[in-house]
């Protein structure tokens, strides 16, 4: 609807307007009436009308002087004008700041102004048509130029420069001119966790739509070529002349330290930020670029949400799998005996050695896909319990893992996991469904868990799986999943420093208050002061 102001020193005038004119089917909205120019005036700063219908002769401020600081504020206004016959000696002003129409108060019919209301609409109604066809215009232009950016990366990247004018021509149509000496310095910006964000965002493509936009967004105000390689990948190209009165390479640091922070905090997304070397002319660029891309080996034994100088980086030749053995029996006695605090030291331990070492990437994940398989493979022959285990999907999940920093992470979870279910199968009186449906939550805190879908995941009537749920544990379902996310929400809120949001969202509640009320519920406390007990 559009917005419509009112403003008139005669108090029977505005009340007479505000009642007679049918809003409604001119799809607009009175948002104000006023009796002076001063309070119009405030009236326009804080509602941003579309329409504003004044008298000129007003108190504090006149009806015209209303108009032209209103439009200067908002030039997209459009303005109506209520005057008397002795006001005509302003009609040449009127004009000047472009009034919609000027209606005499001593012939002023309802129905006459209605109908200016009506061409008024009409009016709005053509510029928002042409305004949102331009938008809609802009929008296919940056796809395009965005899509014509990315395909000349790719083709830099992947053919051989041999007419280096022609290369040089396509660059300079996305903006790359390495004129006057002008070199750049690239920068490629990784987007951890990409699996996570596609579910939370519904897919790869609405991923990289918010994630490039930020970026365009924050760096609006820097001359910075952006070139997305793919949906989790983009390259920065910084102009870098050369100068002593500037530290750029220090400026560059700022900017990256405050797109990493704003994204983080707005959007939750996690960045790195990996620097290549100065580039003259095309083909250094080419190589930087392929460099950046290769770096898988330096950037797993860097931390994650990173800001980073690529450097030439070697690996080890030792045989990381000697120490197999140690590792699994390690694991293996922090599940059997259930000692959450052993398995996180094994964790720390093994990764603290993969760091000083410097093994192979692809040994490290290969080493703990053999374990975690090993695992696996011989809970699923355990007696009362049921697992979900798949090859190809465990194998996709560890080698998806790009950074030690993560990889130890993940792997102290799995342990975690692996403990809760042993502890919820320890009572070998239990039925298999009911310890499945135990190690399902166990294993899926991050998710809602809903009875009917348990049900049918382990074959059963939603009514028959709720009673013997109940006979078998006491309690009901609802309360036994909430029990175990609240103990698991309190052991975050003690041993993480987490978020309250996080750690809801960790546990697969859409909103915070309603993950506060809850733990208030179990604990008798707020989840501050939980952590204010500390």
């Amino acid at each position: 609807m559009y917005k419509v102001i009112i403003a008139d020193d005669h108090i029977p005038v505005l009340n007479y307007l505000s009642a007679s004119i049918a809003w409604d089917d001119l799809n607009m909205r009175l948002v104000a009436s006023c009796a002076d120019g001063e309070e119009a005036l405030e009236a326009c700063n804080l509602h941003k009308p579309d329409i504003l219908i004044t008298d000129i002769g007003m108190p504090v401020l006149n009806g015209l002087d209303v108009i032209e600081t209103a439009v200067e504020a908002n030039p997209k206004l459009k303005t109506i004008i209520l005057s008397c016959h002795e006001d005509f000696q302003f009609a040449q002003r009127a004009v000047q700041l472009s009034v919609s129409g000027y209606i005499l108060k001593e012939s002023l019919q309802i129905e006459q102004l209605s109908s200016l209301l009506a061409k008024v609409k009409q009016k709005l109604d053509e510029e928002n048509k042409v305004q949102n066809d331009q938008q809609q215009l802009q929008h296919v232009i940056k796809l395009n130029s965005d899509a014509i950016r990315t395909t000349f990366l790719h083709s830099l990247l992947e053919q051989p420069i041999w007419n280096e004018e022609e290369w040089t021509q396509q660059a300079k149509a996305i903006g790359i001119s390495f004129v006057k000496g002008m070199p750049y310095l690239p920068v490629s910006v990784i987007l951890e966790h990409p699996a996570m964000l596609e579910e939370r965002f519904g897919g790869s493509h609405n991923m990289q739509f918010v994630f490039q936009n930020a970026m365009e967004e924050l760096l609006s105000a820097e001359p910075v070529i952006r070139i997305a390689y793919n949906e989790r990948i983009i390259f920065l190209l910084f102009p870098f002349p050369k100068t002593i009165v500037k530290n750029l390479h220090e400026e560059l640091k700022l900017t990256l330290q405050h797109v990493q922070q704003q994204l983080e905090e707005t959007l939750k997304l996690s960045l790195s930020f990996f620097i290549g070397e100065i580039c003259n002319e095309l083909n250094e660029l080419k190589k930087q670029c392929q460099s950046l891309l290769e770096s898988s080996e330096f950037r797993f034994y860097q931390p994650e949400h990173c800001i980073v100088k690529l450097q030439p980086f070697a690996t080890t030749e030792e045989d990381f799998f000697i120490f197999y053995t140690d590792i699994l029996q390690a694991v293996r006695n922090s599940i059997v005996n259930k000692d959450r605090q052993l398995a996180v030291e094994t964790v720390h331990h093994w990764t603290t050695h993969i760091l000083q070492t410097k093994y192979k990437k692809d040994t490290v994940l290969g080493l703990f896909l053999k374990l975690i398989t090993e695992i696996e493979l011989k809970y699923t022959v355990m007696k009362h319990f049921v697992t979900n285990f798949n090859a190809e999907q465990l194998h996709h999940t560890i080698y998806s893992i790009e950074t030690l920093d993560y990889l130890e992470k993940w792997l102290i979870e799995y342990l975690e996991q692996k403990i809760t279910a042993m502890e919820s199968v320890a009572d070998p009186s239990l039925r298999k469904e009911i310890a499945e449906a135990k190690r399902y939550i166990a294993n899926h805190m991050s998710e809602k868990i809903n009875m009917e879908d348990m049900a049918q995941r382990l074959n059963l009537n939603p009514s028959h799986f709720s009673r013997l749920f109940k006979s078998e544990t006491g309690e009901t379902f609802i309360t036994y999943v909430t029990r175990i996310k609240m103990e698991r929400a309190q052991e975050l809120l003690d041993q993480s420093n987490l978020t309250i949001q996080e750690i809801a969202e960790h546990l697969g509640y859409e909103h915070t208050s309603y993950f506060i009320k809850l733990y208030r519920n179990f604990s008798g406390h707020s989840p501050n002061e939980q952590r204010r007990k500390l």
